[in-house]
């Protein structure tokens, strides 16, 4: 791996061959188009394969066929290695560039360098980035007629697409995911940098709410135009006080943007979707632009509408995954829908989270009425020794105790989750709000929903 002073000399259009150990992901994807268009020799290996997201990989000659990693694909004529978020212990092509001696850096690291090109509105935080991120691009799109360069959490519907490379759009919107400080890497130097709440999470890295507040100073104390947060939010203060602000640097408290943007109405539910509404809103006033959201589609797995049961119950899918998106999911929800029951389907993401988080989860249920929990799902990056902190039977007796007047059950697996729900009695007085960062989705192949 090379050094960040190494990688900050690396001049990429002199590169000549590259090859991307994983495609299919809107950062991996971009920085494949990206360096395309310079001339550059992209080759790619990827084992998360499906019909969609890698077709036209395989079309364009990209992407190596069969859904595997193969040390045969690290040749001496290559320039440079890029890894997923670091050497991977075991991976064949990982270890023969090591063996050739090939210059790597990671996904996260070439998306910083690409970044230098374009004025970056780099939107971070702990819940909220995609949605806020999908607000931005979709405003850049309506103010220029054409889809700016960005790379978001998930896609945007109608265009189906959680990244867009555009050569004639001179912003590049990301989503800067905070997880061990990858928001560095990803965006160095944000022309824009949209807040939208600090909140411990990631403890299998960050060790307290200081150390997570210090990644955030450090992130902001890069920022080249404007800095948008809302200053009445929780540990924002403190954050600020530790970063050394540019005099020409504008900060935007969205707290102030209320009454100016009070007749605009957010184009999606929900306070927190409101709060999302407010950063993109900074994003425009910064820019001069004009507020045009009225025909945002929405974006993936946030309350995403996804059908009906054949006994009537509207479905939603949602991303929810630590205590607060939760908390604002079933807001949300009850908003929405204050005459129907919640029924909540609920995925926990990641046994070390579901631990340490556990009191906050319980106190997050409040607009639920009925909690069914199949599984927690356990996401590749973590470590066995965090599985040994809880159990599903642990958390849903404890959920209970806290809860003792809300009906939950441990329901074992999805096929017995859909049994539960294809039950006649949940019907149309009952809305069905599945919330997983995992795998939860694949439980609709045995509801047979319709539109």
């Amino acid at each position: 791996m090379l050094t960040r002073e190494e990688i900050d000399k690396i001049d990429i259009t002199k590169l000549k061959k590259v090859h991307l150990i994983g495609i299919t992901s809107g950062f991996n994807s971009f920085c494949a188009e990206y360096l395309l268009q310079l001339g550059i020799n992209v080759k790619a290996s990827e084992i998360n394969t499906t019909p969609g997201s890698s077709e036209m990989w395989l079309q364009r000659g990209v992407l190596y066929p069969g859904a595997k990693h193969s040390g045969d694909y690290i040749t001496e004529d290559l320039d440079l290695v890029v890894y997923p978020n670091g050497p991977i212990p075991g991976n064949p092509e990982c270890q023969r560039a090591e063996e050739l001696d090939i210059p790597a850096i990671t996904i996260a690291q070439l998306t910083g360098l690409i970044s230098k090109n374009f004025k970056v509105i780099a939107i971070a935080g702990t819940h909220g980035k995609t949605t806020t991120s999908a607000y931005i691009t979709w405003l850049l799109k309506n103010a220029y007629g054409y889809l700016p360069n960005f790379i978001i959490g998930d896609n945007i519907l109608e265009i189906n697409k959680s990244y867009n490379y555009n050569p004639e759009s001179e912003y590049l919107v990301i989503e800067a995911c905070e997880y061990k400080r990858q928001f560095l890497d990803r965006a160095p130097a944000p022309y824009i940098s949209v807040i939208t709440n600090i909140e411990l999470d990631h403890t299998d890295y960050y060790q307290n709410q200081e150390d997570y507040n210090s990644a955030f100073s450090e992130f902001l104390n890069h920022t080249q135009k404007a800095i948008i947060l809302d200053k009445s939010q929780l540990n924002i203060d403190l954050v600020l006080s530790k970063i050394d602000i540019k005099n020409d640097v504008d900060i935007v408290n969205t707290k102030d943007l209320e009454n100016e943007y009070q007749d605009i109405k957010a184009p999606m539910s929900g306070s927190h979707n409101h709060e999302n509404f407010l950063r993109a809103c900074g994003v425009a006033k910064v820019l001069n632009m004009k507020i045009d959201l009225n025909d945002f589609p929405g974006v993936s797995s946030r309350f995403e509408y996804k059908g009906e049961t054949v006994n009537g119950m509207k479905v939603y899918l949602d991303y929810a995954h630590n205590p607060k998106k939760v908390r604002s999911c079933l807001q949300g929800a009850k908003e929405q829908y204050p005459d129907k029951k919640i029924l909540f389907v609920w995925q926990p993401h990641s046994y070390e989270r579901t631990y340490h988080f556990k009191d906050e989860f319980a106190q997050s249920l409040n607009d639920a009425d009925m909690v069914l929990i199949p599984n927690i799902y356990a996401p590749i990056r973590e470590k066995d020794q965090f599985k040994d902190l809880i159990n599903e039977e642990i958390f849903v007796n404890y959920l209970k105790e806290k809860n003792q007047d809300k009906e939950i059950s441990y329901t074992k697996d999805f096929e017995n989750t859909a049994n539960i729900l294809n039950d006649s009695k949940y019907n149309r007085d009952y809305v069905g709000v599945f919330a997983s960062a995992g795998d939860l989705k694949n439980i609709f192949n045995s509801l047979n929903l319709k539109e």
